[in-house]
């Protein structure tokens, strides 16, 4: 029997998202709870408007002071790490960025960068600085093979634990010398 199977596309796509956002919060001193993928294959045939494939990544950064600066920042980097490591996957340019795909990250970020700053020409520009820095760092050693790494494992299907995030980070960096 020959089986032929099509890539899920989908699936690649958010694996890379919640990895992001797994890598990048972890490597800032968050703990990662878990990460992982779902399906809704048992609705699949609804034409609900939910998407049939989505990632969860819940990151703990245990207490928080929302008035300090680096706290936000971080914060921050990690809401967008997710995005930006599906851009980087896709190869595709910030400006092609799909903000109703990504409703949710942005809302949080635009969220945390309202707290960072009052004036909206400011918010924008720590959005882009922010969307900037992490297309160089993702894109790079050590983050981006840690990133693949864990990307790959969740296309398996499992439920990641942070323990397993946290090896990937540590595996990676020493690699690079850090």
């Amino acid at each position: 029997m020959d089986w032929d199977w099509e890539p899920d596309e989908d699936e690649t796509h958010t694996a890379y998202h919640e990895a992001g956002h797994a890598i990048v919060g972890c490597a800032l001193g968050a703990q990662i709870d878990r990460v992982s993928l779902s399906q809704a294959s048992a609705y699949d045939d609804l034409d609900d408007g939910l998407p049939s494939r989505f990632g969860d990544c819940l990151v703990n950064w245990g207490r928080v002071d929302p008035n300090q600066a680096w706290q936000q920042q971080r914060e921050l980097l990690t809401i967008l790490a997710g995005p930006i490591a599906e851009l980087i996957y896709r190869a595709e340019d910030a400006d092609q960025i799909d903000l109703a795909a990504w409703e949710l990250d942005w809302q949080q970020a635009q969220q945390c960068v309202r707290q960072m700053h009052a004036q909206r020409e400011m918010q924008n520009r720590i959005l882009r600085d922010a969307v900037s820095r992490l297309k160089q760092l993702i894109g790079n050693p050590p983050v981006w093979p840690a990133v693949a790494a864990l990307a790959d494992e969740l296309a398996i299907g499992d439920e990641i634990d942070g323990e397993r995030v946290a090896e990937l980070v540590r595996f990676w960096w020493r690699r690079a010398g850090y």
